[in-house]
């Protein structure tokens, strides 16, 4: 549309001629993306960027040439030699800023072609390094053993609704019982299973499945009420929690 607009050539012309300046540039662009991409991607940053300008003008004069040789081409017959006629200084200067340019551009592409795929690598490898997990992962225990004042006591932990940090000891709130144990707050939540418990409040560990209903309370606070008619008012953390586990 260009070349027909700014001269008096026909559509087939200009078509031609637009042909002879995008056809190299598509191949160059491609081939460098190849040659970024294997070459000098995986490189250091240094490399990356001591790689582009030399990359630049061999785009650019490649192009150039490959330009003024199919014009040459086009130009001449078969029984006439082919003569190669090169641009006038602005043209030529107009035409390696345009290669620049389009270098440029397929160096952008290229980056980002290589940076998705790395992206996509490492989010593979996390998949299967979860899996890998979730494969040697042992199976939540079903009690633990609690210190007490007299006593060591086996807990069952579906039996436990919600664990309560007093100092260097924790109130444990079972369905049928209160528990005393000499234990701090820490201590539970790094032996009590983190995918059955929520650190709803600095001070207290909530069972999941032990809360009945919940309810805003303001302030970004939750109030959860739980199944044996206690209620409890989370921190705005413990909110946010709770929060990421509804579906």
């Amino acid at each position: 549309m260009i070349f027909s607009i700014t001269s008096d050539m026909d559509g087939l012309a200009a078509f031609n001629l637009a042909a002879q300046n995008g056809v190299p540039a598509l191949v160059l662009g491609l081939v460098t993306h190849a040659t970024l991409d294997r070459f000098v991607w995986p490189k250091s940053l240094l490399i990356k960027l001591c790689a582009q300008i030399p990359g630049a003008i061999l785009f650019a004069l490649i192009w150039y040439l490959s330009i003024i040789i199919l014009q040459s081409f086009n130009s001449s017959t078969l029984d006439k030699d082919v003569v190669l006629t090169a641009f006038m200084a602005p043209a030529f200067i107009w035409q390696m800023f345009q290669g620049v340019t389009l270098y440029g551009l397929a160096t952008l592409a290229s980056l980002a072609v290589s940076l998705n795929s790395q992206i996509d690598q490492l989010l593979q490898r996390l998949e299967e390094a979860e899996e890998r997990l979730g494969e040697t992962r042992r199976p939540s225990p079903r009690s633990i053993l609690v210190k007490t004042q007299d006593e060591t006591q086996s807990i069952e932990i579906d039996n436990i609704i919600i664990v309560t940090g007093a100092g260097d000891y924790s109130e444990l709130v079972l369905k049928n019982q209160t528990i005393l144990s000499t234990s701090r707050l820490g201590e539970f939540e790094a032996r009590l299973p983190e995918d059955q418990f929520i650190r709803a409040h600095r001070s207290h560990l909530v069972r999941i499945t032990a809360i009945a209903q919940t309810e805003p309370a303001g302030n970004g606070r939750t109030t959860l009420h739980l199944e044996n008619g206690e209620s409890l008012v989370t921190s705005r953390s413990g909110s946010r929690l709770l929060k990421d586990m509804v579906l």
